[in-house]
């Protein structure tokens, strides 16, 4: 169960109202166009680099490995990062947990949230997965793109229905506070 995921940083009165995990396909649809962006810079250079006289054919591999390494490295990462992320809901903040090697959380309290913001960008647009990042702006944290957003929920399903259920849990918790 995803809630034993995050049983180590819940407070006690503290309840999990839903987990969400990112869509793995939208994610590894970025890394795809990434790569494919990297291939098409990359290609003439490699082309050059071997019908240059003066570069060796070991300047041409060992280029073409340094490539090819990175590309493996930022596979291996994004592999890594779909399998650790979870996001989590609760009744007093939003928790975000990943990483790449080991586990990371980060959370923001509904207190602090100054600002939503929903983004559905042409890739989520163009795979019809119905997905989209939904990031939170704080006055420790401000959104100046949604894109470097600290806190984010990124490539989740039905983002405008998650933005609901957020606000709408973010707006109780205020109210609460304010009555107090």
């Amino acid at each position: 169960m995803e809630k034993d995921l995050f049983e180590l940083i819940l407070d006690k009165d503290e309840i999990m109202e839903k987990t969400v995990r990112p869509v793995k396909s939208r994610a590894w649809a970025s890394i795809v166009i990434g790569i494919i962006i990297f291939a098409i810079f990359v290609t003439p250079i490699a082309i050059g680099l071997y019908f240059d006289s003066e570069v060796s054919l070991w300047g041409f591999v060992i280029f073409l490995g340094v490539c090819l390494l990175l590309i493996l490295i930022t596979i291996i990462m994004m592999a890594l990062w779909c399998n650790k992320t979870v996001y989590a809901i609760t009744n007093k903040r939003i928790i975000i947990r990943t990483g790449f090697i080991g586990i990371d959380y980060k959370s923001l309290d509904y207190a602090m949230v100054g600002a939503l913001v929903v983004n559905v960008n042409w890739i989520d647009k163009l795979l019809h997965k119905n997905t989209g990042t939904i990031a939170f702006g704080s006055m420790a944290s401000p959104l100046t793109n949604q894109s470097g957003a600290k806190y984010s929920l990124s490539y989740v399903k039905e983002p405008y229905i998650l933005y609901k259920e957020i606000k709408k849990i973010i707006d109780e918790h205020k109210a609460k506070k304010l009555d107090k």
